[in-house]
């Protein structure tokens, strides 16, 4: 899955939690999805940030 495609799943999450219309079994679940989607785009975006900050110090990749 895309960093794109994460970001878009907790997007859905987020409208799904906030319509009030889910259960709290559901809701829990959702929001753990949710988390862990996030971690993995903050994980990408760090690994983006060291290549960026690599190539604008001239290191080859």
């Amino acid at each position: 899955m895309s960093f794109e495609e994460r970001l878009a799943k907790v997007d859905d999450i987020v409208k799904k939690l906030s319509s009030g219309e889910t259960s709290l079994e559901e809701a829990l679940e959702l929001y753990k999805e949710g988390t862990e989607k996030l971690t993995e785009c903050s994980r990408e975006l760090e690994s983006a940030r060291e290549k960026t900050l690599k190539i604008t110090k001239g290191e080859v990749l």
